[in-house]
């Protein structure tokens, strides 16, 4: 060929590579992906570089091993990714310690002086003949190296170096950019995950008091979705009543004056009304100049945990009730029968047409009355030990009614049972009797003027009881207060009656709770294991 004709065959190719190397410059420069670097390298230097093969093994942070972590040829690979090996002593550690490329023109040949060398068998099992290899070095520091083989011996000259040599760089620092980003990416999303994942409720507030954060722990524990909550005002969770008080600022003012605030106890309402017992712990969030950006909130729901607590003081405060009620009934009970017994001898005595007679008839029916008192005092003393047989609830019920049924003011009240009909339940009959009397009787005696008491048996598990009067009903106050020892809203009594009852379905692994509306009635809502 003529030389002038060479000379323009080879500025075409240079013009070529020029333009190649252009192109790729500008695509490394756009923030890719590893994969993205590596398949943009296979796929467009094959113009330039004779390859069948092309892999790329990256540095741990020791500096002391090289992995595998792409390759791709034109036929089966066995050098994978995920393939490992020491550098140290081999012949790739001068390489990268002097950023040097190298060209092995015989594989074979290579391999017959370097026996031990592990990775140049497998490509030559590949079918590879020669190697191009250069080092990765972004800022100043050697990250990894660039293999290229071919399947054919001696196809590697200094003008590929040269070319190469030109892009290996910034190849280099678009692989330790994407390596960063994957690092931060992986960190992100771990930190996302740990957030999003989170029991308690993670919530950043602007400096506006506006959500601007709001994770899966918020979710469920107040009940609002993420696009309800975001950007509305963190005074949501308040309840009523402290709305615009000083508590909607609380938190704010004393993160902004001290920094934070650490197991601050409140209370907050869920979308669904409950009430809520947080504790809550808040943090100042300032930018890199120190501008205050707002705050984040840790919150945790300890209302279980306060419920807890009051049952334990409840427990022990019932205990000392306990211990100090069985003290009393038991001085009282022997000097009370003997006073009674006294009192009838002394009423017989005593002609049927005398009026002192009638007086004596009144002084028998206080004792009968601290008698009773007694009674209840020594049950509610006494542990409840249920000595379980299966019994029908509905017989039971029935069992209780009939034995009030004959009070005076029983006669204006009807009895309804509705529901599941032969539901069975291991319990104590002698207990649940007493239970069924003490509600029963409770019911009666708000309905003065008569009424109905319905009960509804469901066949759940547990089994459910629900004991409906239409009387006069209770306040919300005294409500709270209705299972306490000696607390009674009514003239007679003890106020022992839903206490010993309460502490009998507690015996038997059950629940007992109250519904009231003062003028509407009340509902007894009772849960029984099978």
């Amino acid at each position: 060929m003529p030389s002038s004709r060479r000379d323009l065959s080879r500025r075409i190719e240079d013009a070529d590579k020029a333009k190649l190397f252009t192109e790729l410059i500008e695509k490394l420069n756009l923030g890719l992906s590893f994969e993205e670097i590596f398949s943009l390298i296979y796929e467009r230097l094959s113009g330039a570089l004779p390859y069948n093969r092309f892999a790329v093994a990256l540095l741990d942070e020791p500096k002391r091993r090289l992995s595998m972590v792409a390759a791709r040829s034109d036929g089966p690979t066995i050098l994978r990714e995920g393939y490992s090996a020491d550098i140290t002593g081999g012949s790739l550690e001068p390489l990268l310690r002097e950023r040097k490329s190298r060209i092995i023109g015989d594989l074979r040949a290579y391999l017959a002086g370097k026996p031990d060398s592990e990775s140049t068998r497998l490509i030559v099992r590949e079918g590879m003949c020669s190697s191009l290899t250069l080092p990765l070095i972004a800022h100043g520091e050697a990250i990894g190296v660039m293999f290229f083989s071919s399947r054919h011996p001696d196809v590697y000259r200094p003008q590929h170096e040269e070319f190469l040599r030109g892009i290996v760089g910034h190849v280099a620092v678009a692989i330790e950019r994407a390596r960063l980003l994957e690092q931060l990416r992986e960190k992100t999303e771990f930190l996302e995950s740990v957030l999003n994942h989170s029991a308690d409720a993670i919530v950043v507030v602007d400096t506006r008091n506006r959500i601007r954060s709001w994770n899966e722990g918020a979710r469920r524990m107040f009940g609002y979705e993420p696009h309800e909550a975001i950007g509305a005002d963190y005074s949501m969770f308040l309840p009523p009543e402290l709305q615009g008080t000083e508590e909607a600022t609380r938190i704010k003012n004393w993160v902004e004056r001290e920094g934070f605030v650490t197991d601050h106890e409140c209370e907050r309402m869920a979308k669904s009304g409950r009430r809520l017992t947080v504790n809550v712990t808040s943090t100042l969030v300032s930018g890199r100049d120190g501008r205050v950006l707002g705050r984040s909130c840790i919150v945790r729901d300890v209302t279980h945990l306060k419920q807890l607590q009051a049952e334990v003081i409840r427990s022990r405060s019932l205990a000392a009730v306990g211990e100090m009620a069985a003290v009393i009934a038991h001085e009282i009970k022997n000097p009370l029968a003997g006073i009674s017994g006294a009192i009838q001898v002394l009423r017989e005595a005593i002609p049927l047409t005398d009026s002192r007679r009638d007086v004596v008839g009144e002084i028998l029916e206080q004792i009968r009355r601290l008698d009773d008192t007694v009674r209840d005092l020594l049950l509610f003393a006494r542990p409840a030990m249920p000595d379980r047989v299966e019994l029908a609830v509905e017989d039971s019920i029935h069992q209780a009614w009939e034995l009030l049924a004959c009070q005076p003011g029983a006669t204006r009240v009807r009895l309804l049972l509705e529901g599941a009909r032969g539901v069975r339940v291991a319990a104590d009959p002698r207990l649940l009797n007493q239970v069924w009397i003490n509600l029963l009787q409770n019911a009666i005696e708000a309905m003065p003027e008569g009424g109905d008491v319905v009960v509804r048996i469901s066949d759940a598990t547990p089994i459910r009881v629900e004991l409906t009067d239409t009387g006069t009903g209770v306040s919300p106050s005294n409500a709270r207060r209705l299972f306490e020892p000696f607390f009674s809203t009514k003239t007679r009594g003890t106020g022992l009656g839903l206490a010993i009852s309460r502490k009998i379905m507690e015996a038997h692994g059950g629940t007992i709770g109250i519904q009231s509306d003062p003028g509407k009635g009340t509902r007894v809502i009772l849960e029984i294991p099978r």
